[in-house]
């Protein structure tokens, strides 16, 4: 009985020492998600409302300006691998197989000055494109700059979402900080490049089959690829282009370690230099090159079980490889010159008008919120779940332009997203009518991962996280995984219509 106290006193100090523990780690806990939370740009609004009235009262000549410029990875110090973004976990570069850019377009009708830049990458943050607007210079007259990424797998991670383990973060800060400062600088090189242009906007049929698979119901593409051929008015030589096509660049798939611009970037070489082969040839144009991806959610890609054949060897190609690659930039390319060589409507006056704004989109996925507080993405939010995005609307001349800041489905873009058996919102199609339904002008650009990363874009009548799913799968289809929530696609439909009519 002499024992009671003593063990009585040493129970109370257990119990004092776990509480105490536990209101430590509560506090750090607290503390590390307010942070992780934290704003990074506090007070960043975009709102840009620019009418082509005075442009189209007073013309004046239409300038056109490009640059590019490597943002190669440097593999050189074993002790900091790269790691390649895109499909998994400890996936670290061995070699570059081909360069990586920044390549910036930048138009100017007189009054008003846009630029664009794509970088071969699998996606930046808002926080990032607000980084690379904070280092432009006034000098520079942009009214308005969008920053794109191809959303390429064979590139590094710039995310956060695929380091050695899904605990840790992938994301070198010294190379982020390097393609945010090439990115700035690739925009004031196309400023400084400007020079008289004339040009004209092309729309080109090209059937998905041999080239790009829907992996998921319903089976919707963004197949045409989309043109602006921007020319010098005397002699014609060509400036550079601006072309967009909806795919997503893992032609080489996850087994390849290699660093890659993917077609991407042989879809730009052969723009250029040409390309030829035993089977045929092509002949490059000159200029520089601008590639920006579509609508790529659903998931459109060159699947490992698309067989393309290179237009220039013959050759048909299945199983990924860097060939496959070519093969595909090729197909795309040979589409592409034998329009842009033929007679067309060019113009040297094309009134630019600009709608774009901020968003804020709600969080609603649970991986999203934990990463942050696990350090593995380094991405602010503009208050508790919800996160500062952007859209815009351009006009130039008879081309409009809608930036969506993720991976939007092209049933969203072109129509067709369905009310689909299994959903988890039983509701007739929210996102009607189709985007370019309502885009004005006559060749309607749709530029996926601009400005932003959002992940996918998905209908709210094909969401789908509980059983029973989908059109009757026994498995819950991917996506869902990469999305932010059931209440993105409806948003930002919303914004883009609005901005639309605005813009008109």
């Amino acid at each position: 009985m002499e024992d009671a106290p003593p063990r009585r006193s040493l129970w109370r100090r257990l119990l004092r020492g776990f509480v105490a523990t536990l209101a430590l780690a509560l506090v750090a806990l607290a503390l590390r998600t307010a942070y992780a939370f934290r704003d990074r740009n506090p007070g960043y609004a975009v709102r840009v409302s620019v009418s082509a009235e005075n442009s189209r009262a007073e013309p004046r000549p239409l300038r056109a300006g490009f640059a590019r410029e490597r943002i190669n990875p440097d593999l050189g110090d074993p002790a900091r691998p790269v790691w390649l973004a895109g499909f998994s976990q400890n996936r670290a570069a061995t070699a570059i197989h081909d360069d990586l850019w920044a390549v910036a377009c930048v138009v100017d009708d007189g009054h008003t000055r846009v630029g664009f830049v794509a970088l071969d990458a699998i996606g930046l943050f808002h926080d990032d494109v607000i980084a690379i607007r904070q280092r432009l210079a006034p000098a520079l007259g942009l009214a308005y700059a969008v920053v794109a990424a191809t959303h390429n797998h064979s590139t590094p991670d710039l995310m956060g979402l695929w380091g050695p383990h899904p605990l840790s973060s992938g994301v070198d800060p010294a190379y982020r900080e390097r393609v945010i400062a090439t990115a700035a600088r690739t925009l004031a090189s196309a400023v400084a490049a400007l020079a008289p242009a004339q040009v004209a906007f092309h729309e080109i049929t090209v059937p998905p089959a041999g080239l790009v698979a829907d992996t998921r119901r319903p089976e919707v593409y963004d197949a045409d690829v989309r043109v602006m051929h921007f020319t010098a008015p005397a002699g014609g030589a060509t400036l550079g282009t601006l072309v967009t096509w909806g795919n997503h660049p893992e032609t080489p798939w996850s087994g390849n370690t290699e660093v890659t611009a993917d077609f991407c970037g042989v879809l730009r070489d052969v723009l250029e230099r040409g390309a030829s082969g035993p089977a045929g040839s092509l002949a490059g144009l000159g200029g520089i090159h601008c590639f920006i991806n579509g609508a790529v959610g659903g998931l459109m890609t060159t699947h490992p079980s698309t067989t393309v054949r290179d237009p220039l060897t013959g050759t048909d190609h299945r199983r990924p490889s860097h060939d496959k690659s070519a093969a595909v930039g090729r197909q795309l390319a040979a589409r592409v010159l034998p329009r842009l060589r033929e007679p067309a409507a060019s113009t040297t006056h094309a009134p630019i008008a600009i709608e774009a704004r901020t968003l804020e989109l709600p969080v609603d996925n649970v991986n999203f919120l934990l990463a942050p507080v696990l350090g593995i993405m380094d991405r602010g939010h503009s208050r508790w779940r919800h996160v500062r995005s952007e859209a815009a609307v351009l006009r130039l001349g008879e081309a409009s332009i809608a930036c969506v800041p993720g991976e939007i489905y092209p049933e969203i873009v072109n129509g067709g997203v369905e009310r689909a058996p299994g959903g988890d919102f039983d509701v007739e199609p929210v996102e009607v009518p189709p985007v370019r339904a309502f885009l004005p002008g006559r060749v309607k650009f749709v530029l996926g991962l601009a400005n932003d990363e959002i992940g996918y874009i998905i209908p709210r009548s094909e969401w789908d996280r509980e059983p029973p799913y989908l059109y009757g799968s026994p498995k819950p289809p991917y996506g869902e995984v990469n999305s932010m929530g059931p209440e993105t696609a409806p948003r930002l439909h919303a914004a883009l219509r609005e901005l639309s009519a605005a813009l008109r």
